[in-house]
């Protein structure tokens, strides 16, 4: 998958706050954590992707890791 504009590789979206953590969210998800998510995946997404779609994308590697753990 080609990057459509590398500059992007280090910027995160505009409207993301990445200090303000949404309620709810687990512990072990820092700040840091979504920030570097967004700017990792964002240069392969057309549309920005928010502090919201960043905890999905963790949650989703977080249980994909357990369910190879676990071996379920």
């Amino acid at each position: 998958m080609s990057r459509s504009n590398p500059k992007n590789d280090c910027v995160a979206a505009k409207d993301a706050q990445p200090g303000i953590l949404p309620a709810g969210t687990p512990d072990w998800i820092t700040a840091e954590l979504i920030e570097q998510t967004i700017r990792t995946w964002q240069p392969y997404y057309a549309t920005n992707i928010t502090i919201e779609d960043a905890i999905e994308m963790i949650h989703n590697v977080g249980r994909l890791f357990n369910a190879l753990s676990t071996g379920k």
